[in-house]
């Protein structure tokens, strides 16, 4: 039986990537591990069922909702009324390849068969899109009018996050220059108003007096802002090498077309996360660390903050079993604010007589001579005379770290807090070769939005002033004394399951 539409509800705009994006394809790509997806016409785009299921689950509908639409067994179920587009990517952006791999946690060198890469579209690829609602005869419109309004607010506000490593850097989109229009197919004045291709009227403002209607489910968010800068050469190192240097700095896009450094979240989080382990490790009095990587990095409190992979199956190849999870902890892509054209990047990579010049706040970047020392002779090893870029002197955009918290997420946010206080100290270098000069880092303060959610009495929004790697404030007593316990009691806790 059909179903009877009194009204349907649309969005329309432009989605725009804040980080870049990568929505993968059905296929493995000839030069790329995950390459990204394409339409019939030969365009990047982000399938509708993508976008419908990361809506969906930033508000959290339930598995039987029937406006959504759901599945029991052959005969149940209901298509569902909330109806999303292909969004095929404007403009036909060129895309990045981005390379990753996984950290040995016992040599801290590169882990054995975890080397991939990935395409994806740079920061400021923009995307078409359009969500359609349809209301039932029998239905309030004023409550998915309600609905409407919120998740236009999370899309604005680019909390729903689209593709794959949303926890690492990718995938924070925002909707830009959004419309919203009614459509009434309930009366003959309604059909001839669409039929006349008359324009309709902005509904948002309609919209939003219905808001508190519908409550999401979303969890609550916490965003910490870290203001920092390098103490000295700092870059993660590009996967390729130039005609006349050896290690390259990693660039990508930016919205204004020039390339800019940047440190990947991948890295970031990685770096975060094993420091993360080494804690959980000490105070636990866990010395023993497996062969296997997937079991190296499954450490109890860290995997819930962090995420859990799944574990491969015997043939090395997918990821077959165990219980794999989301991190509740996302860490975005961090750009220097130094830029250059393409064209300048090329030149730099292909012409030495570039490098002789004195670094220059055009280019404060030099090209240093390294050499590896023969044991046995003290001089120069053979064949082992290499040259890197090394940026100085170069401001970043702060680190920005989004956690979703859970139903009792006070350990999570303890372990959180020790990380976040020994990054501050400078116990976590970032990018290339942080065992070899580069890396150190200052954090000079950190804001933090949400605290409220958890601790009755801190300040919301909380700044915090840093002076020697050491907080000034003395406002987070309420906050270190509540994460003080909750601390102790996880440690209890994991003690007493481990003994029983």
């Amino acid at each position: 039986m059909a179903r009877k539409i009194a009204r349907t509800l649309t969005i329309k705009g432009r989605l725009v990537s804040q980080t870049p994006i990568h929505v993968g394809g059905a296929e493995t790509g000839a030069i790329t591990d995950m390459a990204l997806a394409v339409d019939g016409l030969g365009r990047y785009y982000i399938p509708g069922t993508s976008l419908a299921g990361a809506i969906r689950a930033y508000a959290q509908a339930a598995p039987d909702d029937a406006l959504w639409g759901y599945a029991l067994g052959e005969d149940q179920g209901t298509a569902s009324r909330v109806v999303i587009d292909d969004a095929p990517a404007l403009d036909a952006p060129a895309s990045e390849l981005w390379h990753g791999n996984g950290i040995d946690r016992r040599s801290g060198t590169a882990a054995d068969n975890i080397k991939y890469d990935r395409e994806v579209l740079p920061e400021g690829t923009a995307f078409d899109f359009r969500l359609t609602l349809e209301v039932l005869e029998d239905e309030d419109a004023d409550l998915h009018r309600g609905l409407l309004a919120q998740l236009l607010d999370a899309l604005e506000a680019g909390e729903v996050p689209l593709g794959a490593s949303a926890t690492r850097g990718l995938g924070r989109v925002k909707l830009i220059g959004a419309e919203c229009t009614e459509q009434d197919w309930a009366t003959p004045e309604g059909i001839l108003h669409l039929l006349s291709g008359t324009p309709g009227t902005d509904c948002r403002s309609g919209w939003q007096t219905n808001r508190d209607l519908h409550a999401l489910s979303s969890p609550p968010r916490i965003r910490i802002t870290i203001h920092w800068q390098p103490k000295g050469p700092l870059m993660s190192r590009s996967a390729r090498d130039g005609v006349v240097v050896d290690s390259l700095p990693f660039v990508s896009r930016r919205n204004d077309g020039r390339l800019a450094l940047a440190l990947p979240g991948a890295g970031i989080k990685g770096a975060w996360r094993a420091h993360a382990e080494r804690i959980v490790r000490t105070v636990l009095d866990r010395d023993h660390v497996a062969d296997k990587h997937h079991e190296q990095v499954d450490v109890p409190l860290v995997s819930e903050l962090f995420g859990r992979a799944r574990r491969p199956d015997r043939r090395g190849g997918k990821a077959a079993g165990g219980s794999p999870a989301k991190g509740q902890l996302a860490f975005e892509t961090c750009y220097a604010r130094f830029a250059l054209s393409s064209q300048q990047w090329d030149e730099l990579e292909r012409e030495e007589s570039l490098w002789r010049p004195a670094p220059s706040s055009e280019r404060p970047m030099a090209m240093a001579m390294h050499v590896a020392v023969d044991r046995w002779t003290g001089g120069a090893a053979d064949s082992l005379l290499y040259n890197a870029v090394e940026p100085m002197g170069i401001a970043w955009e702060p680190l920005v770290l989004r956690l979703k918290l859970a139903d009792e997420p006070r350990a999570q946010l303890a372990l959180l807090w020790l990380v976040l206080r020994d990054f501050c100290t400078g116990r976590i270098p970032l990018g290339y070769g942080v065992n070899r000069g580069y890396g150190d880092l200052e954090v000079e303060r950190v804001s933090i939005d949400g605290l409220g959610a958890v601790c009755d009495g801190c300040p919301d929004p909380l700044t915090l002033e840093v002076q020697g790697g050491e907080f000034v404030d003395t406002s987070i007593e309420p906050l270190i004394s509540a994460l003080r316990d909750a601390w102790a009691t996880w440690l209890r806790s994991e003690t007493e399951g481990a003994t029983a």
